[in-house]
């Protein structure tokens, strides 16, 4: 059996295919050149598998009836030394309930699906919180995010993830969902892709969930879900949170975001951002435990209906001694969560559609920028934001000066798609001050 790159046909000699049986067969993200047996055409044809959106399908197969289907089963399992093709995997991390009551913990775990030689194709895994904790983006100022004397009174936890996005509160009453896949392209970053099982879920459970902004799960106009990416290579993380029964009054009082976020929303406070989605199930699913939830959740990624066919893989003890050390090397002290405290003459802040929310912390002396520094909850985690910071110090504070700083600092790669004199705006107009 050879690879080869991936070709979006089927082409099987002597078989009548139309294209409702293609989709609906297989789900494959790459291609696979071998010996069709006797009776389906030529012997040495090579059969090349249409490459669908991947995230879902791959157990397609087992729920068509169609000569495709009877024909695709007896190829992958007898012809590849009946070894199943394993498009997207789930990966049980239930073995880790000791280790998971640190929130660093659980974005190691992230970190280690992504890099780990181990794990090659999709896959795809849930998280709960054993306890309560705020999780910052990776760009983000924690002590314009977070209430932090109230979280060290109530005994929350604090912890910054690798990826982007904005700042979380999430206790046992939140379930994570998390992708992690290959990047092909053209889906990194795609959330409404790796959200639509979550989405298609909650609507038979009668929640009427819809993707709104480029990252949040809403209904009736308030958000139950929010998503955030990390690439790292060719693979990526893309998952959320999904709020069922979390404490409100306590996300309130952890998070406060900057005004300029709020307003962007049309809204006054985080408490009246957020929700619960429990209150929105139909009756018959009130009282729907998270273990069913999941099981429902799995049965739309893998379109299946018995959960015993969902390919699962479950942690060892090795893997979460990997975890601990990726948990170990990056974060040694606070340094890393916590930051660095703003100590400028200016804080100021925008939220751009399709981006999020960018802020600048930064100095002036002579009309000259002295220092700068970016934040926000824009879901670049791999841009280079110290290159940024570095063009527009020492620079005139003035627009065509700092236009053309911004001009040479690659702002779609390192931020997102915000243009130099948006960003020169930023930091002159005042009506932007977060103060």
């Amino acid at each position: 059996m050879t690879q080869r790159a991936k070709i979006a046909l089927i082409e099987i000699p002597g078989l009548d295919l139309n294209q409702s049986d293609l989709d609906r067969s297989v789900s494959c993200s790459q291609h696979i050149s071998t010996t069709v047996p006797r009776g389906l055409g030529d012997p040495h044809v090579s059969v090349n598998f249409r490459a669908t959106p991947p995230i879902m399908g791959y157990n397609a197969i087992r729920q068509s009836q169609g000569p495709v289907a009877l024909f695709f089963e007896f190829f992958c399992n007898r012809l590849l030394q009946s070894e199943e093709l394993i498009i997207i995997r789930y990966v049980d991390i239930s073995s880790g309930k000791d280790y998971l009551n640190r929130p660093i913990i659980t974005d190691s775990l992230s970190k280690f699906f992504i890099t780990s030689p181990k794990f090659t194709e999709p896959i795809f895994y849930f998280s709960r919180p054993p306890q309560a904790s705020v999780v910052i983006g990776l760009n983000q100022d924690v002590y314009s995010e977070v209430n932090l004397n109230f979280i060290r009174d109530q005994k929350i936890q604090l912890s910054r993830r690798f990826a982007g996005g904005g700042a979380v509160f999430v206790d046992p009453g939140n379930l994570t969902y998390v992708f992690i896949d290959n990047d092909d392209g053209s889906n990194y970053g795609d959330f409404k892709r790796y959200a639509q099982p979550v989405i298609s879920t909650l609507k038979k459970l009668g929640v009427d969930a819809k993707m709104t902004g480029r990252n949040d799960l809403t209904v009736d106009g308030k958000k139950v879900s929010g998503m955030s990416a990390l690439k790292i290579g060719d693979r990526f993380l893309c998952g959320g949170t999904l709020m069922a029964d979390v404490d409100l009054a306590k996300a309130a009082k952890a998070l406060t975001p900057p005004k300029v976020k709020l307003q962007s929303k049309g809204i006054k406070s985080v408490h009246s951002r957020v929700t619960n989605i429990r209150q929105y199930f139909d009756p018959k699913y009130k009282n729907i435990t998270f273990e069913e939830l999941e099981k429902r959740i799995l049965l739309t990624v893998f379109r299946v209906t018995d959960i015993r066919d969902v390919p699962t893989y479950t942690m060892t003890d090795d893997d979460w001694k990997d975890v601990l050390k990726i948990a170990d090397q990056a974060y040694i002290g606070d340094d890393f969560v916590m930051g660095t405290k703003p100590n400028d003459d200016y804080f100021r802040g925008r939220h751009f559609d399709g981006v999020g929310t960018v802020e600048i912390s930064f100095s002036v002396k002579n009309d000259v920028v002295t220092h700068a520094k970016i934040y926000g909850d824009f879901n670049n985690p791999n841009g280079d934001l110290a290159a940024i910071e570095n063009h527009i110090t020492n620079v005139p504070f003035a627009k065509d000066s700092l236009e053309e700083a911004f001009r040479i600092s690659n702002l779609e790669a390192n931020i997102g798609k915000i243009t130099p004199p948006d960003m020169a705006d930023l930091m002159l107009k005042e009506k932007y001050d977060l103060k």
